[in-house]
Order: structure tokens, then sequence, then C-alpha cells
């Protein structure tokens, strides 16, 4: 299903940026300029992040509800 696809492709997405996070975070900083730097890409991680995880949620309601939709009878 095509829902399914996009699912997987965001939580690809999402694996990155919690990758590149971690990596973020362990780097090390030589003054308030690059603990700046660092704390601001760091924010903008966390807001993609943020973004992906209620895209996926959404998604998956969505292909839930395709798949076990209310029935007429």
């Amino acid at each position: 299903m095509h829902i399914q696809q996009e699912i997987r492709n965001l939580q690809k997405e999402l694996a990155e940026i919690q990758k590149d996070q971690v990596i973020l975070r362990l780097q090390p900083c030589r003054g308030d300029a690059e603990i700046m730097a660092k704390d601001i890409k760091y924010d903008e991680l966390g807001k993609r992040a943020a973004i992906l995880k209620d895209t996926i949620r959404d998604l998956t309601k969505k292909q839930q509800l395709l798949n076990f939709g209310p029935t007429t009878e």
C-alpha cells in the first residue's frame, strides 16, 4: 500500500535524524558560539523529529481506519 511505504520512508528519516542528534550531542565544543550553534541545530533536529513522529502516528491511524474502518450493514 502507498501509506505503508510512506510510513516506512518517514521512519527511516526519523531514524537518521535521531542518529544525527546522537552524533551532534557527542561533538565537543570550544566556546559559547559553538555551543549556541550546536544547540540551535539540535533543536531544529528535535522539531523535525517531532513533526515526523506526529505524521507517522497520523498515517498509522489513517491506515488502520482504511483497513478496519466502520462497516455499514
